[in-house]
């Protein structure tokens, strides 16, 4: 069955590529239900495609990240304009496609019912707007590819490429808000913040204790948050905040939800498709410095709403609390961690405003045992060296082999930069042919445990700042 999968994936990729003139094809599986991972089925027409699919070979996608895990979740089809330009919150492999110069993007799940088995993307080498005469197109390329292969084997008929539907939201019961905690909770903070007797103090109080966003905070601090903290009920569609807000009151506003969910939405081109990016549900916090993480370019608009009826209770942070929020509470995504691997530690937590011990914690709850501030510059200096031998070499011949180092160099710097969790844990460098209109063929060529240790350079140790190995499968505090 599994061979038989690769080939149907394999004929349609090539069949879909060929005839919508796209240059390169992937078609990712899911391991269970924790990532996708490469099938084997790809096609590559020129050297950049081969070179940015031999690249994809170290990454896993977990369940809504990037295009592939995304798509995975939603069962929804999406077209970028370019994700050569996106940031790598939207886009993981954003910087490997700018070098091999791939641009638009299409993405679209086969499906058997109502399950996802397969996710293929097919690149092109131009930026093309978001199109459904398009897209609609390709799905009925890639159907027919289906059809006519099942014609010749025997295998299940009722496999389909589908472009799903946004609309569709499923929501697991929520256990907090049937609570009977909730409903007394609830009910005290319909009275009014300033008027609120003792008891319904301590009924909000008493329902504090069992939110993961009060975990570390001091009785005090617990004390005049819940005196200030408001609920509020949001509408299906409902925008709860826009990325276009630039208020600092704003930041120091805080949502949990209690019930139903709500989702983080991205327009990557002013004229395409919104797109839903990651999903708060129960017990997850969300605030308007989540958005900042994907608007890195005045093209990209973000904004967060409710993708149901739901339940959010709000928190407003004193001025005097900011410090020890951000220390203490405030959950710190990976992504946002990974903004500042560019300087030492030392700044990272002045630009933070954490004290060192708080972002060591932090570094060892995302798995990160070392600082890689010094070993990213000396990856961003080889880049630098490559790409100036590139613009002075005399023929293409010389172009395309210094490209394909520089992606040899990205992907490091990749696997210097990203969460943990979504690398392949094989320490070595995954090589193909340079051009393959077939299934990939692997290699596996050892490389030393320190990555790019063969670039140069050395990271900061977190050890020698009294720090020890955090986990190695990464994770955080960021919702599903």
């Amino acid at each position: 069955m599994e061979a038989e999968l690769r080939s149907v994936l394999q004929a349609v990729l090539m069949g879909v590529c060929t005839r919508c003139d796209f240059v390169h094809g992937e078609a990712l599986r899911p391991s269970g239900n924790a990532c996708l991972v490469q099938s084997g089925a790809s096609y590559c027409s020129c050297t950049g495609a081969a070179d940015f699919h031999r690249a994809s070979l170290n990454f896993y996608f977990p369940p809504n990240v990037s295009v592939a895990g995304r798509v995975w979740k939603s069962g929804c089809t999406e077209w970028h304009e370019d994700v050569s330009v996106l940031p790598t919150t939207a886009f993981l492999r954003a910087e490997l496609a700018q070098q091999t110069e791939l641009k638009a993007a299409f993405a679209v799940p086969l499906c058997k019912d109502s399950r996802v088995l397969a996710v293929c993307i097919f690149y092109s080498r131009y930026s093309l707007p978001a199109n459904p005469q398009m897209e609609n197109t390709c799905i009925a390329i890639a159907n027919e590819v289906l059809i006519t292969t099942f014609a010749r084997s025997h295998m299940d008929t009722s496999l389909r490429f589908v472009p799903g539907d946004p609309a569709q939201v499923e929501v697991a019961p929520s256990k907090t808000g049937a609570s009977k905690a909730w409903q007394r909770c609830q009910a005290a903070l319909e009275a009014n913040p300033e008027e609120r007797s003792d008891d319904q103090m301590e009924q909000i109080t008493k329902f504090s204790k069992g939110i993961h966003f009060f975990k570390y905070i001091t009785t005090a601090q617990r004390h005049d948050l819940c005196k200030t903290m408001q609920q509020r009920n949001l509408k299906k569609n409902q925008v709860v905040m826009h990325g276009s807000e630039n208020n600092e009151h704003v930041d120091n506003i805080w949502y949990v939800v209690i019930q139903g969910r709500v989702d983080m939405c991205v327009k990557t081109h002013m004229e395409g498709s919104t797109y839903r990016m990651c999903s708060f549900k129960e017990g997850d916090t969300f605030a308007s410095s989540y958005m900042k993480m994907f608007q890195t370019s005045p093209n990209i608009v973000a904004h967060i709403e409710a993708a149901t009826d739901t339940n959010c209770i709000v928190i407003t942070i004193p001025d005097q609390y900011k410090s020890e929020f951000k220390t203490n509470t405030r959950p710190l995504w990976y992504e946002e961690l990974a903004q500042y691997f560019h300087i030492s530690i030392n700044d990272a937590a002045t630009e933070l405003g954490m004290c060192m011990s708080a972002i060591k914690k932090i570094c060892r709850r995302h798995g990160i045992s070392r600082w890689p501030h010094r070993k990213l510059a000396s990856v961003n200096k080889t880049v630098a060296m490559l790409q100036s031998k590139i613009n002075t070499a005399e023929d293409d011949a010389s172009r395309s082999a210094l490209r394909s180092e520089v992606v040899n160099v990205l992907t490091m710097k990749l696997r210097l930069t990203i969460n943990p969790s979504y690398l392949v844990r094989d320490e070595s460098v995954l090589l193909q042919p340079t051009i393959t209109s077939g299934p990939s063929q692997i290699m596996h060529v050892p490389v030393s445990s320190g990555g790019v240790s063969s670039i140069g350079g050395g990271g900061g140790d977190l050890h020698n700042s009294g720090m020890s190995s955090g986990s190695s499968t990464g994770g955080g505090d960021g919702p599903s």
